[in-house]
């Protein structure tokens, strides 16, 4: 069963994933957690919820650093790479281990352009997992087509 906690940029669909893990403590995955520094919104963080290791996924492109290269850039963001080799090795190790459930934070439009955790989130799919992930209100269609999902719950925030 896929639960999709849906909701509008900066509803709560975070912080409404994160309570649903602490409820049981069970189960692995991770949330994108802001990065402020001196009151100021910089980018997004991945920490994955057991362990509460992290890494850096999107910086504000003013922010990204000039001797780095962005894996992508959408918008006023800038990605890195490592960002998301950490979440698919996360994803990995999900599977390997069998654990369940899986908490990801978020699917969206890199997703849908078939980037980004796109072949992770297949292969979670795959594994016929209990999932819980985020999605922001515009995407949930398109999340729910493209990935044919059929045993499915939304939990609006």
């Amino acid at each position: 069963m896929i639960h999709i906690i849906c909701g509008e940029i900066n509803q709560g669909k975070t912080a409404r994933i994160k309570s649903v893990y602490e409820e049981n403590m069970k189960g692995d995955g991770f949330i994108t957690e802001k990065i402020i520094t001196n009151s100021i919104f910089c980018g997004y963080k991945i920490s994955r919820l057991t362990t509460g290791d992290s890494e850096i996924l999107i910086l504000r492109t003013e922010f990204f650093p000039l001797d780095e290269t962005p894996f992508l850039t959408k918008g006023s963001f800038s990605f890195y790479e490592k960002g998301f080799i950490f979440a698919s090795s996360i994803i990995d190790d999900i599977i390997n281990n069998n654990i369940n459930p899986v908490f990801i934070d978020e699917i969206g439009a890199i997703e849908l352009a078939g980037k980004g955790l796109h072949d992770s989130f297949r292969k979670i799919l795959l594994a016929d997992k209990t999932v819980y992930i985020t999605v922001r209100n515009c995407f949930v269609k398109k999340v729910i087509s493209l990935f044919s999902l059929k045993k499915y719950a939304l939990i609006r925030i």
